[in-house]
């Protein structure tokens, strides 16, 4: 019985979601409306990747029937987004007016690829298949690298990231099941050659983070690695093999092997921030939205493989990420860390948070009987 499963997605489609639609929205200077950068929100900076990550869950929710967004959606898009881009549609990091912020990241631009494919999916309007295809010329004008992937931003700096790369592979996929335009699918085999060619260390059998120019994994940050992304990297290596039909397990299979045996904190059980590359802890907090990726990875060993244990393995998982990050939570709809010792933080509950949450819930929702799945 996949009771705690259940009770996550309840509480995400009951709880979470509908207290971030009600009480996430906020009224800027000039009363236009956007999504609030966290609840409680204690800060006038807001980051775009927030715009794009709730416009994509709410659009998404929306089209499933989940709840109705659909007022919302229409405020923030009507005017709320004008502080976090250009003229052009670019999107910059934050709202706030600093050198930084006007940064235009090419993880900002995936999300907002993201975000738009479900604006798309929801309301069929060519004006957001337009503004996608104008996000992705100007990365490929402005970010695009000659060995593959994307720069970090438009300075081009030297320093590589797999996490953008990553994350514009997940637009893509969706790009491409909506659409089935070749522009996407081109994209997603690009990013897909990128990852087994760059991104995933043969040697070690593992995905690395950071690189210098040419996707060399030769930087002293280089050795420090994400369990979440190993999980992550599992989920859209299984969605990229639905639709491409390229056998992706072996290397899923690695990610997992590496992720379980070295990316977990042996106190809570909970997935890591950052490990080293030989496997010792980096970084021993455990961030929500790590949870969230295990899970993803969890419903994908629920699908494909015969292994009765999966699904327990997803059930404890669940368990453990309501009793470490959500039971008993009052101001805040969720914690968002729990230190190396499972003590959770203060902190309020960063809305950028929910897009994984809800990615995973509605994940874990295909497995519940449809007497289950509310």
């Amino acid at each position: 019985m996949l009771t705690s499963a259940r009770q996550f997605v309840d509480w995400m489609q009951q709880t979470a979601l509908p207290r971030f639609l009600h009480q996430g929205v906020i009224s800027l200077a000039d009363g236009t409306r956007c999504f609030a950068e966290s609840l409680p929100n204690v800060t006038p900076v807001i980051r775009s990747r927030v715009q794009n990550r709730q416009l994509y869950v709410y659009a998404h929710a929306t089209r499933s029937g989940w709840l109705d967004a659909g007022n919302t959606l229409s405020k923030v898009l009507e005017h709320g987004l004008a502080p976090f881009r250009d003229a052009a549609g670019i999107f910059y990091f934050s709202n706030a007016d600093d050198e930084n912020a006007r940064q235009q990241n090419a993880y900002e631009q995936a999300f907002a690829l993201l975000a738009l494919s479900e604006l798309f999916a929801l309301t069929g309007e060519s004006r957001f298949l337009q503004r996608a295809h104008r996000i992705h010329d100007w990365m490929q004008q402005h970010l695009a690298l000659a060995e593959g992937g994307y720069a970090l931003n438009a300075r081009r700096p030297p320093l590589l990231s797999q996490n953008p790369n990553m994350h514009l592979f997940e637009a893509m996929i969706g790009w491409w099941q909506l659409t089935g335009d070749k522009r996407w699918e081109q994209e997603a085999h690009r990013l897909f050659t990128l990852f087994h060619q760059h991104l995933f260390d043969t040697q070690r059998q593992c995905l690395m983070e950071f690189f210098a120019a040419g996707w060399r994994p030769d930087l002293p940050q280089s050795q420090h690695l994400d369990p979440g992304h190993h999980h992550e990297w599992t989920w859209l290596l299984y969605q990229y093999q639905t639709i491409a039909g390229v056998d992706t397990r072996p290397w899923r299979s690695a990610l997992q092997r590496f992720a379980i045996s070295y990316g977990e904190n042996k106190t809570s059980g909970a997935v890591m921030n950052e490990i080293n590359a030989d496997g010792t802890a980096y970084r021993a907090e455990c961030r929500l939205w790590c949870q969230t990726e295990r899970l993803k990875a969890d419903v994908v060993a629920c699908l494909e493989t015969e292994d009765s244990a999966a699904p327990e393995r997803l059930e404890h998982h669940c368990e453990q990420l309501m009793a470490h990050y959500v039971t008993g939570e009052t101001g805040r709809p969720y914690c968002d860390e729990i230190n190396a010792h499972g003590q959770r933080s203060a902190q309020p509950a960063p809305a950028s948070t929910l897009y994984h949450l809800y990615v995973a819930a509605r994940q874990v929702e295909r497995l519940l009987p449809s007497s289950d799945a509310k």
